[in-house]
């Protein structure tokens, strides 16, 4: 299946019931593990922003940290 993958500490059902009502370029949601699941998706810009906001408190360390490392120091 075409799309990028986001991996989340949260269980597939967990994961399906924070998305309910939101699109985001969303196409799978696979379970990954006991408590892990994978988010198959083609969000991009402010809609992957916004996905990777969601689920914000899930996230494995290196993913949180990876806009703030790939961002322009505006210093």
């Amino acid at each position: 299946m075409k799309g990028d993958k986001l991996y989340v500490n949260l269980g597939a059902s967990q994961v399906r019931r924070r998305l309910k009502g939101y699109g985001f370029g969303v196409r799978k949601v696979e379970t990954a593990g006991r408590n892990q699941a994978v988010i198959v998706h083609t969000a991009t810009g402010e809609h992957l922003r916004e996905l990777r906001t969601l689920f914000r408190d899930v996230l494995p360390e290196q993913v949180e940290d990876h806009d703030e490392t790939t961002s322009p120091s505006p210093w």
